[in-house]
């Protein structure tokens, strides 16, 4: 089993993938939902991704009362590879429009991720997840096909 170098995983987690993020309900049961994510590696620590939701959510809930959450990131072909963000989340909306903003660009272009940006902020019910990554797992396929 291989993993991705620091480079593979910045690279990865730059491009528009769905992830399945992972939050606690009260009693442990763990509730997992489809989202776009933003990556922002930082200097000297493991980096943080930011998840916007909207206020109502069964997420958003969840961290209030827990914040311990994963994020898991899967190629959907082969080469197969594969990132799990394990961290602490904590609900705010500091900075809301530009990551918003950012997000939508990256996953739907820049005609369509400029209106969609503008259409989620306007309903104003939408908050950011932001997580502070401390533990990250890769693997990818070392086989030659």
């Amino acid at each position: 089993m291989a993993r991705l170098s620091q480079e593979e995983q910045d690279s990865f987690l730059s491009e528009a993938r769905i992830a399945h993020f992972v939050t606690v309900r009260t009693g442990g049961r763990p509730h997992v939902a489809p989202v776009w994510f933003l990556w922002e590696q930082a200097t000297g620590s493991k980096g943080r991704a930011w998840v916007m939701a909207d206020t109502s959510t069964v997420k958003v809930k969840n961290i209030k009362q827990n914040p311990a959450v994963a994020l898991s990131i899967a190629t959907p072909e082969r080469p197969l590879s594969y990132l799990l963000l394990e961290g602490q989340a904590r609900v705010t909306s500091d900075g809301l429009d530009d990551i918003v903003e950012r997000m939508c660009l990256l996953y739907d272009g820049p005609t369509r991720g400029a209106e969609f940006a503008k259409e989620l902020l306007g309903q104003q019910r939408m908050v950011l997840i932001e997580i502070s990554i401390n533990k990250i797992i890769s693997w990818k396929d070392d086989t030659d096909l």
